[in-house]
């Protein structure tokens, strides 16, 4: 699996998941990735900007391609350690690091005040040249 940012920055995460969720005083869509630890905290955190997240390309293995727009709410980035292998009678269960980095779902209203804020920056801009 593989995901294009808005800014052309592509991921491989290992899974991608959607829920809906309580962030910020509202519930909403909210789509998880999942990499593993070597893709770093710091790398991941400086990708999942608003900005970046204006459109989200998901490509499956299958080549099917599932684009998500206006994810720039950020509701979470963690790295913890999860069981990749449940514990048999012989052995053990196996555990991995893993970032997971939540990306929510802005609302029709704050599409709508960030369209409007765009349009007076064009507006102003034009003015000044």
């Amino acid at each position: 699996m593989n995901m294009k940012l808005s800014d052309g920055t592509v991921l491989s995460p290992i899974l991608a998941t959607g829920e809906n969720r309580f962030v910020q005083g509202r519930n909403r869509d909210t789509l998880n990735f999942i990499f593993p630890v070597s893709a770093g905290v710091e790398t991941l955190d400086a990708a999942f900007t608003a900005a970046n997240c204006e459109s989200i390309t998901v490509t499956d293995d299958s080549g099917a391609e599932y684009i998500h727009k206006g994810y720039t709410v950020r509701a979470g980035l963690k790295k913890e350690s999860v069981e990749v292998t449940p514990a048999t009678g012989e052995a053990d269960a196996v555990y991995e690091d893993r970032i997971t980095v939540s990306m929510s779902q802005r609302t029709y209203t704050e599409s709508q005040l960030a369209s409007l804020t765009d349009t007076v920056d064009t507006l102003v801009m034009d003015a000044l040249m």
